[in-house]
C-alpha cells in the first residue's frame, strides 16, 4: 500500500514525533508498503498527500493527537490511522477523559481542573487529604510542564512558575498516587480491542517526566510478571479503550492506589513509536515486531476505506 506519514507538527512534541516517524518509516518499508515520510513544520499542506495513500499520522501532543488533523483528515476524505477526530479530541483532554471513564465504573484519581491565569486558594480545591499532588497540562502530553509537589502549601508557587513558563492555560491537579506506575497498551483486531503485555514502570528518580520518558537510560520498563496482575491491568485498559471511543490502537497509563487498586491516569491516542517506547515494546513482549505491527495498523485503516 502507499503510506503517507506525517511526524513533527507545531507542538512541544516534535522532536519526539520526528523520531516515531522515522522509526514507521523503516518498519512500512521493511513491510513491503510503499511509504513516505512528511515531516511538517507547521500544519499540514494537503497537497503533500498523495492519491489513495493511507495517512499514518504520528504528530503527538498538539494538532496531531487532540482531534485538530483528524478533522481536517476527515474533510479531505482521507483513510488514517488511529482514533477519530471525537475520541482524539475527548482523550486529549485529561479531566474529559476522567470524567467518561468515571461515568464507565473505570476508577481515577481524584483531581480538579485550575486556570493558571486566575487566582485561587488551595482551600478553594477541597482536598481530599494533605498529601502529595500532581500538577500537570489539562491538555498536552508526555509528561510536558509536570510537576510534582510534596504537598498544598507547593502548589500556589508552582503555578506562579508554570503561569510564568507557559502563560494562562488550564491545569490539573491530582493526589499523588503511592504507585508503582504501568502503562498498557491496546490494539484493535477483528475480535475487538486486544490488550498488549503491561509494562511496570521504575524511573530512576521517581517521576516519569518527559527527561525519564525520552532521554534517561536509567528508566526501567519491563512486562508486568504477575499473570494475574498482568490480567487486571489488561481489563482495565480494554475498558478504557472501549469507554472513548479509542480506535486502532491506545495506550492506557494507570498507578496503583493506597488500598491496592488501580485508576487510570490518562488515555494516550497517539502513543510514541520510538526506539524507547513503551507500545513497541509491549508489541515485542506479545511476540509482534515493530514492522508487523505498523502494517497491522495501516492495514486495520485501509480495511475502513473499502467497500
Amino acid at each position: 500500500m502507499r503510506v503517507d506519514v506525517l511526524c513533527g507538527g507545531p507542538g512541544r512534541e516534535a522532536e519526539v514525533s520526528r523520531r516515531s516517524g522515522a522509526a514507521i518509516l523503516k518498519g512500512l518499508i521493511e513491510a513491503g508498503h510503499d511509504a513516505v515520510l512528511h515531516d511538517l513544520p507547521g500544519i499540514l499542506d494537503p497537497a503533500l498527500l498523495r492519491p489513495d495513500a493511507v495517512v499514518f499520522n504520528i504528530i503527538h501532543g498538539t494538532y496531531g493527537e487532540d482531534g485538530t488533523l483528524q478533522s481536517e483528515l476527515e474533510r479531505l476524505g482521507r483513510t488514517y490511522v488511529g482514533s477519530d477526530a471525537a475520541a482524539s479530541r475527548l482523550c486529549m483532554d485529561k479531566q474529559a477523559t476522567k470524567d467518561r471513564l468515571a461515568a464507565a465504573g473505570i476508577r481515577v484519581p481524584w483531581g480538579a481542573t485550575i486556570d493558571l491565569g486566575t487566582p485561587f486558594r488551595p482551600t478553594d480545591l477541597r482536598l481530599p487529604h494533605l498529601g502529595g499532588l500532581v500538577l500537570k497540562p489539562r491538555d498536552d502530553g508526555s509528561s510536558v510542564g509536570l510537576r510534582i509537589l510534596s504537598g498544598p502549601s507547593f502548589l500556589l508557587p508552582a503555578c506562579e512558575e508554570l503561569l510564568a513558563e507557559v502563560g494562562p492555560r488550564r491545569y490539573l491537579v491530582e493526589e499523588r498516587l503511592p504507585g508503582p506506575e504501568y502503562t498498557c497498551a491496546v490494539i484493535d483486531e477483528d475480535g475487538g480491542p486486544r490488550a498488549l503485555p503491561p509494562i511496570a514502570i521504575r524511573p530512576a528518580g521517581g517521576v516519569f517526566d518527559y527527561h525519564a520518558k525520552y532521554h534517561s537510560a536509567e528508566t526501567v520498563e519491563e512486562p508486568v510478571a504477575d499473570p494475574d496482575l498482568a490480567a487486571r491491568l489488561g481489563a482495565v485498559a480494554v475498558a478504557a479503550h472501549r469507554a472513548c471511543g479509542c480506535r486502532d490502537l491506545s495506550r492506557t497509563d494507570l498507578m496503583r492506589t493506597a488500598d491496592g487498586d488501580h485508576a487510570v491516569l490518562e488515555i494516550n491516542t497517539l502513543p510514541g513509536f520510538t526506539g524507547a517506547s513503551l507500545t513497541p515494546k509491549a508489541a515485542a513482549a506479545a511476540g509482534i515486531g515493530f514492522s508487523a505491527l505498523v502494517d497491522h495498523l495501516v492495514g486495520r485503516a485501509a480495511a475502513r476505506s473499502r467497500p
